[in-house]
């Protein structure tokens, strides 16, 4: 289990998070989606002991990661955005550096790289983006770890790789394992990642179970958004996209036109920046009290991004505060 409690972190004098808390089970898929500069970077940074909270407390099954200690280094598999690779071939890389790893699977690592199609007679040093993204993965994946950290593990693979990508990590899903994805590809990744976690303001604002998300919610495209059940909408060239709730009976929404089997997480997401009591209240099976205006969505000009500090239009700063108390749903 990896746990966050009263965690409070910033560079300089911007604070990131304060008195944050979350809790990561193992067995699950976590994603960690926020806009940017939520910090999410940094909260996989922190929980693999790469940086220091200036307070609360931080705890990797059972050992604290800023003493950095060989068996916690081992236990844990952090991939960043941009992998940095040795001037080496991957064979050299192995017998070099896996050793560090007690339980490193070779026999998995060298399948992993023939599947991601990678030279194994090239320095790793002059492989491109993308091969250097999928030799960082085959070693997380090969590393053994209870802990991996994937900072936006999509970013940089071609079509056929992402495919590749999601097969590989629900194989990585085990009992004794955290995994967690940072990632504003959610359409890469929607269909494995379970709980969604969205960060925002320095806080959890929402953690999402897909059980509790699908059975709530649903999307739909609409010629007008003056109908009950929209939760949130934004609007394209021949209508409306919009995040539905379904009513209380389990059934859709009432004039709601057709809906599709699942929510869809990206616009669960953008609702949670800009109208969250409302998706809160769709979560929680409660009724909405008004119609969506369609006012506000993100990409507006007033919406909950930091073009207009961070602040939801049409709300006051009472109610802004309000809102960035964490909100868990889970299943």
């Amino acid at each position: 289990m990896v746990q966050f409690e009263g965690l409070t972190f910033g560079y300089s004098e911007k604070l990131l998070f304060q008195d944050l808390a979350l809790t990561l089970q193992p067995g699950t898929v976590y994603g960690l989606l926020g806009l940017n500069g939520a910090g999410k970077t940094s909260l996989l940074k922190l929980a693999a002991g790469a940086l220091r909270a200036q307070q609360g407390s931080i705890e990797v099954f059972g050992k604290n990661p800023t003493k950095r200690e060989a068996a916690f280094l081992a236990d844990i598999a952090f991939v960043p955005e941009d992998p940095w690779l040795p001037a080496v071939k991957p064979a050299v890389w192995l017998d070099r550096y896996s050793v560090f790893r007690p339980c490193f699977d070779r026999g998995r690592f060298q399948v992993l790289t023939q599947e991601f199609s990678l030279e194994s007679d090239k320095l790793l040093s002059k492989y491109s983006y993308g091969q250097r993204k999928k030799f960082a993965l085959a070693v997380a994946f090969a590393s053994g770890s209870r802990l991996l950290l994937l900072d936006e593990p999509t970013n940089g693979l071609d079509i056929p790789s992402k495919t590749q990508f999601r097969r590989v990590l629900a194989e990585a899903i085990e009992p004794s394992r955290v995994i967690v994805v940072s990632t504003h590809q959610v359409r890469d990744l929607e269909s494995i990642i379970d709980p969604a976690v969205i960060l925002h303001q320095g806080k959890v604002l929402f953690t999402i179970a897909s059980e509790t998300m699908n059975s709530r919610l649903y999307a739909a495209h609409l010629p007008d958004i003056d109908v009950p059940g929209v939760v949130y909408a934004e609007k394209d060239a021949v209508g409306w996209s919009a995040l539905m709730a379904r009513n209380a009976a389990g059934g859709e929404s009432l004039n709601a036109g057709p809906a599709s089997d699942a929510a869809d997480l990206e616009l669960v997401f953008n609702a949670a920046i800009a109208v969250p009591e409302r998706l809160a209240s769709a979560l929680n099976g409660e009724a909405l009290v008004s119609r969506y205006d369609g006012s506000l969505y993100v990409g507006s000009r007033d919406n909950g991004s930091r073009d207009n500090g961070g602040k939801q239009s049409g709300y006051s700063d009472a109610q802004n505060s309000e809102l960035r108390r964490p909100t868990e749903v889970q299943r």
